[in-house]
């Protein structure tokens, strides 16, 4: 049986996920995306001007506010380093 946790981890890797592909505008479902797909360069070919619109409705999906200092290459390397973060925003409100 899944603990509480475990369903709100997926919950939100979901939700991440949904909003990549939304702010994308990929033609591909939430689902397809793997935790280690790169959102740079060969990955999902994500540039400056996509990565803001990522962090923008990270933000408004989550009710988070990601800080001028907190963005840094790691942060978006790969779709799970982008839940990682996402999910330390929301432990600290």
């Amino acid at each position: 049986m899944n603990s509480i946790a475990e369903r709100a981890k997926r919950t939100i890797v979901h939700r991440v996920k949904r909003t990549i592909v939304r702010s994308l505008e990929l033609e591909i479902a939430p689902e397809e995306l793997a935790d280690d797909e790169v959102l740079f360069g060969s990955g999902l070919g994500a540039d400056s001007e996509a990565t803001l619109e990522v962090v923008f409705a990270l933000e408004t999906e989550f009710g988070i506010e990601v800080e001028d200092e907190e963005l840094r290459v790691e942060l978006f390397a790969t779709v799970r380093s982008l839940v990682d973060y996402v999910e330390r925003k929301i432990r600290a409100r």
